[in-house]
This record gives structure tokens, C-alpha cells and sequence, in this order.
């Protein structure tokens, strides 16, 4: 072998070195980059879940549906009789519960959708909604057969699936309702239908 060959043999293998330090160099930076941004997506949707909570705090709604209901010592449902008699004296009840159920149901989509933090929901706002979605369940069947099936169905399915839960932390039998969404087509549309 001549001086020239052992060389260029040495830059060779130096350059082969240099190209597997350096492509073991880039897979850990995207490794790396990768567990920031798996950080930065979990920081922001706590942000995200805090900021939507903080909205309740500017929602007149529970405090004007307790004044009208009484609902928050409640163990039962509000009467569908009692909502809608009232809603006939006052059209802002309606209002004010589309509002607050609305709002509730957004938390749960977002949950659904790895959007919010459902541990801090949880933490945060377990017993309101659960105190809620008790209060009004007659009315949101009602509000259901009225006008769509599938109004309210997340809110439903995360507040029986927390029900569960804590149920099955006691040692207590599931109710065994929980909701699901299921497609059903009529005419050409297609909707979802609560399925328990």
C-alpha cells in the first residue's frame, strides 16, 4: 500500500466515523426535541384547561339557575315540569342553562379530544358538573328528544365515567351507563346517537 492509499484509506474511515457521530448526534436532538414538544403540548393544554376553568368564574349561569332551582343541595333531578314552567315565566332560564350546559359540554369535548387536562378538570370541577349534570338530567333528556339526541352526550359520558370511578373506589357496583356516541344515518345524514 502506498502513502498515497493508507491516506486516503485514514480520511476515509475518519470521514465514516464522523458521519455515524454525527447521525447518532441528530437522533438524540430529535429525541431530545421531540420530549420538549411532548413538554410544551402538555404545559399548554394545562394552560388551555386553566383558562377555559377561569371562564366560569365570569359565568352568571350557575349562580342564576341557583337562585331559580335550588339545585346545588339537590341529590335528584330539577322536575322537567318545574324547568319548563319556569321557562315560560322567564325566557333567560333557558338561556342561562343552554349557557351553562353548553360550557360544560365544551370542557368535555375537549377532554375527549386530549384538548384539556382532565386531571385538572377533575381536581377542579368534578362536583359542579356532576352537581349540574344530576340537577338537569331530566331536562337534557327532554332537550334531547326535543331537538337533537346527541346534545350533551360528552358531558354525560365524563360525568358517569368520574360516577364509576368513584364507585368503583368504594367498591361499589358501575351504574353501567356510559354514554357513548354512535353514528347512525338517516336520509343522508349522518348524527350521533346516545348510546348507554
Amino acid at each position: 500500500m502506498t502513502t498515497f492509499e493508507i491516506a486516503s484509506l485514514t480520511i476515509n474511515t475518519i470521514s465514516s466515523v464522523a458521519i455515524v457521530a454525527s447521525a447518532i448526534y441528530v437522533a438524540l436532538q430529535f429525541r431530545r426535541a421531540a420530549k420538549i414538544h411532548a413538554q410544551n403540548l402538555e404545559w399548554n393544554k394545562r394552560i388551555e384547561t386553566r383558562k377555559k376553568l377561569d371562564d366560569y368564574n365570569r359565568l352568571d349561569s350557575a349562580l342564576y339557575l341557583n337562585e331559580r332551582f335550588k339545585f346545588v343541595g339537590r341529590k335528584h333531578s330539577v322536575p322537567i315540569d318545574e324547568i319548563t314552567k319556569a321557562i315560560e315565566d322567564d325566557h333567560q332560564v333557558e338561556v342561562h342553562l343552554s349557557r351553562l350546559l353548553n360550557y360544560y359540554e365544551a370542557i368535555a369535548l375537549g377532554i375527549e379530544n386530549n384538548f384539556y387536562d382532565e386531571y385538572i378538570v377533575k381536581s377542579t370541577r368534578r362536583g359542579a358538573m356532576i352537581r349540574t349534570f344530576t340537577a338537569f338530567e331530566e331536562y337534557i333528556a327532554y332537550d334531547r328528544r326535543e331537538h337533537s339526541p346527541m346534545t350533551y352526550i360528552k358531558y354525560e359520558a365524563i360525568v358517569k365515567k368520574w360516577i364509576d370511578e368513584e364507585r368503583k373506589e368504594q367498591g361499589l357496583p358501575p351504574t353501567g351507563k356510559v354514554c357513548q356516541c354512535k353514528s347512525v344515518s338517516v336520509d343522508g345524514y349522518t348524527f350521533c346517537s346516545s348510546v348507554c
